[in-house]
Parts: structure tokens; C-alpha cells; sequence
């Protein structure tokens, strides 16, 4: 950080600040920024192919959103974002596939409900400057995807960001151990998670195209679900709705497996590794 002089620093960190609070609404103090988020971004300068996890309500958004703006700003990158939740399957696509393997494949989210072969193709040619490109865009109110598409004419830095972006493949023990109703209750046979999990291991090359990777690690599983409710509840401009967090509870349950593997094994080969607190506060900050 020493590179840094004095008065580029102090404009790096107002600019900081003054974009998490249009990004966030948050305001955030200067050292708090300077602490974790200006190590975040320092070490990013040189990095053109970054990779983001993190469950649901953690920040990865957030996070790219900032990251596009500040190297855009400051480094005089182009930069693209590409998220994971564009490339679903429509609910037509995925009633299909829940009708050949597995009723639960109906909700999106898990491995298997992405157009994989789509997201290999628009990020190939983003690696290899096929400009201009259009990436798609999906409607989660519709559940389809929108008719009109993102047009990318050049990008110097790729950000793919996602809930499992960066997940490897779940260990049979693991995988068959029941740690919600969904599992317990609709997915007996465990055709379900053997099916994602066979998904995911499809999705390690098109994961190993990225050369950094960025994880946001949960402290507590029902912090997700706070999170979660919070952004929400945002997004309808509410204060409080118990029906929406029972819905909440029980939709968290299909990422629930995936999320807690990651949690114990992403931070073995992740580069950094960004730990929460209870409020989606950063609590501590490692670097590889």
C-alpha cells in the first residue's frame, strides 16, 4: 500500500467511499475502506480474469460493481461484468429437466440449471477480443430470458461473478448427508444431488479459465438467511414480511449443501479470502 503517494490514496479512498454509498447506501468510514476494501482493490490492479463468490446477500455484486468503477477510473481498464444468474435456463427449459431427472430442478440456482454452453461460448469470446459481443440478460420476475441483451465492444478485465462460481465437485460423504427438509423430505434417493454434482463437474473449465479468485465467506449459515430477507425486503421497499421469509428459508435450502461445502473448502485455494460478520461487515481479510 506504500506505493501509493499520499494525495492518489486519499482520492482512491473518497472515491471508494462515496461509490459503496451509491452502490450499498451504506457510508462507510475511511479507515474502515482503507483496511479492507483498498487491499482488495490494490491487488487487483494488475488481474484481467477475476472470479467472485459467495452466497446469496454476501456482497459479490456490490464487490463487482466497485471493482469495474474503480479500475475503470483509476487504472483505465474496460471492464466487463458476466453473472452466473444471466445464463439460467428459462422455467420452460428447466420444467424439461425437471421432468427428465428430477423435480427440484425446477428451482433455479443449483449446477444444471445454467446454460453452460452459452456461458462457454460468450466467455471464449470475450478471452479472445470477439467483439462486439452480446451477453443476455435474465429476467427473474419473468424467469426467462429478456429479449434484449448487454453489448460488450471491449474488455480489458472480465469479472464472472456467482453463488457457486469457483465450487468444486461435492464429496459423496457430504453430498448424502441430509441437512435440511428439502434433502431429507423430496430428495430421498439423492437423484437430485448426484445430478447437480455431476452438473458441477462440467462447470470446472469454464471455472478454471479464471485466474483469481475472490470468495465471501459466511460465519453462520442463518446469517445467510438475514441477508437474504434484508435485500429483499430492499427491494420491495419494506420493513418487515414474515411470509417472505418463510419462503426465504425454504429457498436457501436448495444452495444450502453447495454454500457449506464451499465454505470449508474454498478457502484452501480461493486468492482472497474475504470472512463476515453477522452484518455483512467485513470481519478479516486474507491474501495469497
Amino acid at each position: 500500500m506504500n506505493q501509493l503517494s499520499g494525495v492518489k490514496k486519499k482520492d482512491e479512498l473518497i472515491f471508494i467511499q462515496k461509490t459503496l454509498k451509491k452502490i450499498t447506501n451504506q457510508d462507510l468510514d475511511i479507515e474502515y475502506i482503507e483496511k479492507n476494501y483498498l487491499k482488495i482493490l490494490f491487488k487487483l490492479k494488475s488481474k484481467n480474469k477475476i472470479m467472485i463468490a459467495g452466497s446469496q446477500g454476501s456482497g459479490k455484486s456490490s464487490l463487482s460493481k466497485l471493482i469495474k468503477l474503480y479500475l475503470e477510473k483509476f487504472c483505465y481498464k474496460s471492464v466487463v461484468i458476466i453473472s452466473m444468474d444471466d445464463f439460467y435456463l428459462s422455467k420452460n427449459q428447466r420444467t424439461q429437466l425437471s421432468k427428465n431427472i428430477h423435480p427440484l430442478f425446477l428451482t433455479r440456482g443449483v449446477p444444471g440449471t445454467h446454460d453452460l454452453e452459452l456461458m462457454n461460448k460468450k466467455i471464449g469470446q470475450i478471452f479472445n477480443k470477439e467483439f462486439p459481443i452480446h451477453l443476455p440478460i435474465f429476467d427473474k420476475v419473468l424467469d426467462t430470458r429478456k429479449r434484449t441483451y448487454k453489448k460488450v465492444l471491449k474488455a480489458d478485465v472480465v469479472i464472472f461473478e456467482g453463488w457457486c462460481a469457483g465450487a468444486r465437485p461435492v464429496d459423496l460423504n457430504y453430498l448424502q448427508k441430509n441437512f435440511n427438509n428439502l434433502e431429507k423430505h423430496k430428495d430421498k434417493n439423492f437423484i437430485w444431488r448426484n445430478s447437480y454434482n455431476k452438473y458441477l463437474k462440467e462447470y470446472q473449465k469454464l471455472f478454471s479459465q479464471f485466474n483469481f479468485f475472490i470468495y465471501f465467506q459466511f460465519n453462520q449459515w442463518d446469517h445467510v438467511l438475514n441477508w437474504k430477507y434484508k435485500q429483499e425486503l430492499e427491494l420491495r421497499d419494506k420493513k418487515k414480511d414474515l411470509g417472505l421469509k418463510k419462503y426465504l428459508r425454504e429457498f436457501i435450502q436448495y444452495y444450502e449443501k453447495v454454500s457449506k461445502w464451499m465454505h470449508l473448502k474454498v478457502p484452501k485455494y480461493c486468492n482472497i479470502l474475504i470472512k463476515l460478520d453477522a452484518h455483512q461487515k467485513i470481519k478479516s481479510i486474507n491474501l495469497r
